[in-house]
């Protein structure tokens, strides 16, 4: 079993299925989602919070920042070993491609001290809705 999450002082790292996000064969994006490493800047923060902000709670950042930052929202899970592992991206793919489109059936609503998440259900109502899971988010400095 590979360890697909790594967090430490020094760093974030999601890696790709079948990588080892502590210890990769290199920091590259052929072998890594995410590592504060890679050349896309560093995260402002990385924080989890509750799957039941999913209908209407909040989540606050530590600080109020200038501007509302960009966010990820990443799933993961805790096996009985008790090492976490990713689940799964929060995005869509459109049909006959494998391209990620950062879109879903809901969307997060961004502010300068926190975001919130709303359900797109005009058109199709999210099946996250309901399920418990273990989120974490990712803020960037769009600014």
């Amino acid at each position: 079993m590979t360890k697909r999450i790594y967090i430490a002082a020094d760093r974030v790292t999601v890696s790709k299925p079948g990588y080892d996000a502590e210890n990769p064969p290199a920091v590259d994006y052929k072998y890594l989602s995410l590592d504060s490493r890679l050349n896309q800047g560093r995260p402002l923060e990385i924080g989890l919070f509750p799957s039941n902000v999913f209908g209407g709670g909040k989540v606050f950042y530590s600080t109020t920042y200038p501007h509302p930052p960009a966010i990820d929202i990443v799933a993961y899970n805790i096996p009985p070993a008790g090492v976490a592992t990713y689940s799964k991206a929060m995005v869509c793919r459109d049909a006959n491609s494998s391209i990620a489109y950062q879109r879903s059936s809901w969307v997060p609503i961004l502010y300068r001290d926190g975001f919130q998440i709303s359900d797109d259900f005009q058109f199709r109502h999210s099946r996250i809705w309901g399920l418990t899971l273990n989120l974490y988010y990712i803020a960037w400095q769009v600014w």
